[in-house]
């Protein structure tokens, strides 16, 4: 596992409101930018969360489709004793066995800061004494100068200083004059913007080197600070320099903060006492259970990726044989020929087709119940006139034909269109022939006739004349009629 990102402060003398807030902040964030419905195959979201546990945590694994690596970014909320401690970071955990460059992409940066910059503003976090803040500290006095140097030089100070300089004598723009951006939380941000203030900053600071037009980190706990003058760097090459700067701090942060220590979820039962060895012990072996976990839940992730993606192949290759065969069917409709595909292996296959690709016709219920029950003729061939009467319901809706037309234009499209059933079959078999539709009862009299004996089916429809819409209420052997039994 490899951290890329790590935010890690201790607020002092937090309230339990202002703990509920900063949840609330958490959760808002998780709405935000990963909503329910809009999660990928790959992303898992997990909380750790009671009314008695003191810690809150927010976990997000993500394994994106061709990714080399499971991103796994945790928010955790500490609140004991009225100290409230915030920890956010982002890890990698490979998931290939290939020496191959990351193609994981990270959250992006300004969506983070904007978490972090919300959260500092709700609890007051101090660093030697100064505020940490998302803006950045403008020293133009003399006073202020002097209390930016000494700041630089507070042995208790864990965060870096980022120190621009303004280059009030060309007057240039600074370039960290927005805050600290994706350096929230991790570094100080200050702003020289006067000769004064430079004078009293170098005071202190015993940095006597400092010029108009340059930014220095300074490290916590000393060390050799890093330089850009921007008086030496072409205008063109300024933006690509402070991102340098930023990776810089980012880079350093991550792989520096230690995580804070987590305790362990209420239980219901509990020892009443327990040594500091036994207590070290159990300590370690959390810790253990916690990396196990979160390689555990990068190959869910990444199983879950790998899953979304076959699926996603199937669907586009059925779609691929869906339109094949309906063009299939379309080209033999054209050429007046008999079905000669097998591709549709079943009449459920075959209605399933028909339903969501022949929009002109209105499937009733009990013609997909019926048509799934029939056995004998090839699915292909009744999916082939259902798809020569979708072309005829386009006409009528369209009004290209009427309704006295309707049979002439089935039997243009070499249907065998019969509108009416005999006096018999309505007088004893009615029933067989009645639908519900729109909250009436309709009889369904009009219908198509394909083949003999065991190939022999019928599709009877009934013809909506006020919304001219075709309905399908049908699919079967032949209903009761004239030559059937009481």
């Amino acid at each position: 596992m490899r951290t890329t990102y790590a935010v890690s402060f201790t607020a002092q003398s937090c309230s339990q409101q202002q703990r509920i807030e900063v949840i609330d902040i958490v959760s808002d964030w998780l709405h935000d930018n990963f909503p329910n419905e809009k999660r990928p195959p790959g992303t898992f979201v997990r909380t750790r969360e009671g009314v008695d546990d003191p810690v809150f945590r927010l976990s997000i694994d993500e394994s994106p489709p061709g990714g080399t690596h499971t991103k796994s970014f945790t928010v955790t909320i500490v609140y004991i004793n009225s100290v409230l401690a915030f920890d956010l970071r982002s890890v990698l955990i490979p998931t290939t066995h290939r020496v191959v460059p990351s193609t994981s992409r990270e959250l992006r940066q300004e969506t983070i800061a904007q978490l972090v910059s919300d959260v500092l503003q709700r609890v007051t976090v101090r660093d030697a004494n100064f505020q940490l803040i998302a803006q950045s500290s403008v020293a133009t006095s003399l006073l202020e100068g002097n209390t930016f140097g000494a700041f630089i030089g507070a042995p208790s100070r864990r965060l870096p200083v980022l120190v621009e300089v303004a280059d009030y004598e060309r007057k240039t723009t600074s370039l960290f004059r927005n805050g600290a951006g994706p350096l929230s939380g991790i570094a100080h941000i200050m702003l020289i913007n006067t000769p004064a203030a430079l004078k009293g900053f170098t005071e202190f600071a015993g940095d006597a080197l400092l010029r108009p037009g340059t930014i220095r980190v300074y490290w916590a706990g000393g060390g050799e600070p890093l330089t850009l003058s921007l008086r030496e760097t072409a205008p063109n090459s300024y933006f690509a320099e402070r991102n340098r700067l930023t990776e810089a701090i980012i880079e350093a942060a991550a792989s520096a903060l230690a995580s804070p220590r987590v305790p362990p979820a209420p239980r219901d039962d509990f020892e009443d006492f327990q040594d500091d060895e036994a207590d070290a012990t159990q300590n370690a072996a959390i810790d253990e259970y916690e990396r196990n976990i979160a390689e555990l839940q990068a190959t869910i992730a990444d199983a879950d990726r790998i899953i979304g993606e076959q699926q996603a192949q199937l669907e586009r290759k059925s779609g691929q044989v869906d339109r094949l065969i309906l063009r299939n069917v379309d080209l033999e409709t054209t050429a007046g020929t008999a079905a000669g595909v097998k591709a549709v292996a079943s009449m459920k296959e075959a209605l399933r087709l028909a339903k969501h690709n022949f929009s002109f016709l209105v499937f009733h219920d009990d013609a997909l119940k019926s048509g799934e029950r029939l056995q004998g003729p090839e699915p292909i061939a009744v999916l082939q006139d259902l798809s020569r009467l979708n072309e005829v319901a386009r006409a009528w809706m369209s009004k290209e034909i009427s309704g006295t037309s309707f049979h002439i234009a089935c039997r243009g499209v070499g249907l065998d269109y019969a509108a009416h059933i005999s006096q018999n079959s309505r007088e004893k078999f009615e029933q067989d022939y009645a639908i519900i539709w729109k909250g009436e009862r309709v009889l369904a009299e009009a219908h198509i006739r394909r083949g003999k004996k065991n190939h022999l089916f019928r599709i009877h429809i009934y013809l909506d004349h006020d919304t001219q819409q075709v309905v399908v209420a049908y699919i079967g052997r032949h209903l009761r009629g004239k030559h059937s039994a009481n």
